[in-house]
């Protein structure tokens, strides 16, 4: 879990400079761009601790005790969810139905939530915004998800745009990138953050007084 420290200080970075970051310590496939999924208002960067959940394709209906029990564990996921968590939703490839909504959106921001990931569209959107909970999604729908795409399990690895994401994974999302951090190395990569956002800060200040690029470069090898 991230303690409110440890957010505290992530929410002072950006995902390119945790992207450096991560790529130098020979942390690969973690970082999802925000090209198909996007913040869906929030351009402020949030931090929480991986709370996945996986939805599967199931037919337009769907009999017997099975709806019961799908929705039962759905609301077990909802209510499960601890201050702190980042809600993430994988789901099927190119799914057009609204996986998430104003009213789920309120349920785990009474709860605690920071924010959420959903790899597919969101209902309510707008709603979404006033209450100002952070969401990232693909686009918008207002076609129901219930009987078109079932809720599998939850607590278990997620695959989001090739992605995998475990349960207590650090999730660091801005409006340009979704980066997911474990947590066994969440120390060295904010040591390592801080180290190269001083170094960031420096050659900005040095180019704004006038330096040149091969002045900035030779001094620290980076722009």
């Amino acid at each position: 879990m991230v303690t409110s420290e440890q957010r505290e200080t992530l929410t002072n970075f950006h995902s390119a400079l945790l992207n450096d970051v991560t790529d130098e310590m020979g942390i690969k496939d973690n970082v999802i761009p925000c090209t198909r999924l996007e913040s869906l208002w929030s351009r402020e960067p949030t931090v929480g601790t991986a709370h996945p959940a996986q939805r599967v394709e199931i037919g337009y209906e769907k009999e017997g005790d099975d709806d019961e029990d799908e929705g039962s564990e759905f609301f077990d996921y909802l209510e499960a969810t601890d201050p702190g968590d980042f809600i993430v939703m994988a789901a099927p490839k190119d799914t057009e139905v609204g996986l998430w909504g104003e009213l789920l959106s309120s349920i785990v921001q009474e709860n605690g939530a920071e924010g959420a990931l959903i790899d597919g569209p969101t209902r309510d959107s707008r709603l979404i915004e006033e209450h100002e909970f952070p969401v990232w999604a693909e686009g918008h729908s207002a076609i129901e998800s219930f009987g078109r795409v079932a809720f599998q399990e939850y607590g278990v690895p997620v695959e989001v745009h090739d992605v995998t994401i475990n349960p207590g994974d650090v999730v660091f999302a801005d409006y340009e990138s979704i980066v997911v951090i474990d947590p066994d190395d969440l120390e060295h990569v904010i040591d390592e953050a801080e180290d190269e956002l001083e170094t960031e800060n420096k050659v900005r200040s040095d180019i704004r007084d006038g330096d040149s690029v091969y002045e900035v470069w030779d001094r620290y090898g980076t722009l």
